[in-house]
């Protein structure tokens, strides 16, 4: 029996031991991390470049909200006062992704000063990255960028006209790149 608990004990310590092995060569081995990273929403002059059009609109109603996959979207049509990117009819619909702000009727977003919810009686700039902005009955486009038109109207043109004629540096950032672990 002595023999038995032996060759049981030594078979146990091999295969300890060649786990212990397989491990430490697979922690040797390098890990490549990926990161995603969207374009810098900060800069006006990248949000300029990168979006298929840009303008000042006033908001005149919330017209729809719903839900869909634990995601919330608020429909509102607005009235365009000008256009610098693009082409965009006298109204039109625009859709963005919004949170329940509390109250019945209320929303926010994650980012309110780069993307603020549209309310009805402002004035701002904004950015749509997809759909129509012609107008048309049943279309709308989606606003990945609204800020309120602090400037006015002409302060509003000014800025934008100088943000659409300056090229967006291409910022490298770290965070953005594959990264080698070791």
């Amino acid at each position: 029996m002595s023999m038995k608990l032996w060759v049981c004990g030594c078979l146990a310590a091999g295969v300890v031991a060649s786990g212990a092995a397989w491990f430490a060569v697979a922690a040797q081995q390098a890990e490549t991390v990926h990161a995603v990273c969207g374009p810098d929403m900060s800069r006006d002059e990248v949000v300029a470049a990168k979006s298929e059009g840009v303008a000042v609109v006033e908001a005149v109603e919330n017209t729809r909200y719903r839900e869909d996959g634990g995601s919330a979207y608020l429909t509102t049509r607005v009235k365009t006062l000008e256009t610098f990117k693009g082409k965009f009819g006298d109204v039109l619909h625009i859709t963005q992704g919004v949170k329940n702000g509390g109250a019945p009727g209320r929303y926010a977003t994650e980012d309110p000063d780069r993307y603020a919810v549209l309310e009805p009686g402002r004035q701002y700039v904004i950015a749509v990255q997809s759909g129509s902005t012609t107008g048309t009955a049943g279309t709308e486009a989606w606003a990945w960028y609204a800020e309120p038109a602090q400037r006015g109207v002409a302060g509003e043109r000014e800025h934008w006209k100088e943000a659409l004629a300056t090229a967006p540096e291409a910022a490298v950032s770290s965070s953005c790149e594959d990264v080698q672990a070791g």
